[in-house]
């Protein structure tokens, strides 16, 4: 992580990070899917791992459950990285604004904590782009057939041109985020799917960058095992690479 000295040029723009730790897991059975062991650390923390690494990333903003927040607080790998942590709310939209009130960087990313396979480079791709343009999120194509189905029978095939997946991390400017909040309430009765929806719902445009085949969020059963595959071949592509080096 950089040191905010280096916010007077924004040559590279800066940020706070927001990781989101305060979901219920619900589809994954109850189990705190954040929790869980890959290849020998929890989820969470490769998550904030692959963020930190970022070159853009000045602090880490963790947002957990607020049973856990003293828990999470205390656990190693977010001590190592100096990590703030603030109480999440009811909603996404609650928890992400608790985040955002404890930012103050130009340029705020908000990442699902369930998403460990993240790069440090679409995490600097996403903050470029939303200090350039104000806000921005990461997509990738559905490659997938797409059926409308109606009480178990399928009535059309979707025209899938045009349709995208979004990713996290979201990036916006602080003061995108603060303007969109003047406009909805975060803490209101209207709920949004994400940070991206309710900025929009703000009359404020939004950008996009491509987003990785990789970037999966670890949503049901079975993902996590896909998710254990992916990072142990990554961890054993980097050990090999500094064996290279240091031979």
């Amino acid at each position: 992580m950089h040191d905010s000295a280096q916010s007077d040029a924004l040559a590279l723009p800066y940020a706070d990070a927001i990781v989101l730790a305060a979901g219920s897991s619900e589809r994954m059975g109850g189990a705190d899917k954040l929790m869980m062991s890959i290849a020998g650390m929890p989820l969470v923390a490769w998550t904030l791992r692959s963020v930190a690494a970022a070159s853009c990333v000045r602090r880490i903003i963790v947002v957990a459950r607020p049973d856990r927040v003293e828990e999470m607080a205390t656990a190693p790998y977010v001590r190592a990285l100096e990590a703030t942590v603030v109480s999440g709310g009811p909603r996404r939209q609650d928890s992400v604004a608790n985040g955002v009130d404890a930012a103050t960087a130009p340029v705020v990313l908000i990442h699902d904590g369930a998403r460990p396979l993240v790069t440090p480079d679409l995490v600097d791709r996403v903050a470029a782009e939303a200090w350039k343009q104000g806000a921005a999120v990461p997509i990738v194509a559905v490659p997938e057939s797409m059926r409308e189905v109606v009480e178990g029978q399928i009535v059309r095939t979707v025209d899938r041109t045009g349709l995208f997946r979004s990713q996290t991390p979201h990036g916006a400017r602080l003061e995108i985020l603060r303007r969109a909040y003047a406009v909805q309430d975060p803490h209101g009765p209207e709920t949004f799917i994400d940070e991206t929806t309710l900025v929009q719902s703000a009359g404020i445009s939004v950008a996009t960058v491509p987003g990785e085949a990789q970037n999966l969020k670890v949503t049901l059963p079975g993902d996590d095992e896909l998710a254990i595959a992916l990072l142990g071949a990554r961890t054993l592509s980097s050990d090999l690479l500094r064996v290279h080096v240091d031979q």
